[in-house]
């Protein structure tokens, strides 16, 4: 099945030296797609993540992209 937004997550996914703006409804996965992205920046030699900077709107939304970060770093590097 295809995402009716799926061409805008493969360029959030492979688009590596673009700089985007993502805007989403709640739950529709920004926040995967964010963490993903910064993911493949950092294993691509694209970006160091001391040099990143994500920007949520609520506290909730910051803690939550944090997690899913570090779950994600771990598990690359465990890869």
């Amino acid at each position: 099945m295809t995402l009716p937004d799926q061409s805008a997550r493969d360029t959030i996914a492979n688009d590596l030296d673009a700089t985007l703006f993502v805007e989403a409804a709640a739950g529709t996965g920004k926040t995967t797609e964010l963490v993903n992205r910064m993911v493949a920046l950092v294993a691509s030699g694209g970006a160091e993540l001391e040099h990143m900077v994500a920007v949520t709107f609520t506290e909730a939304a910051a803690g939550e992209l944090k997690l899913q970060l570090r779950e994600k770093i771990e598990e690359a590097r465990r890869d």
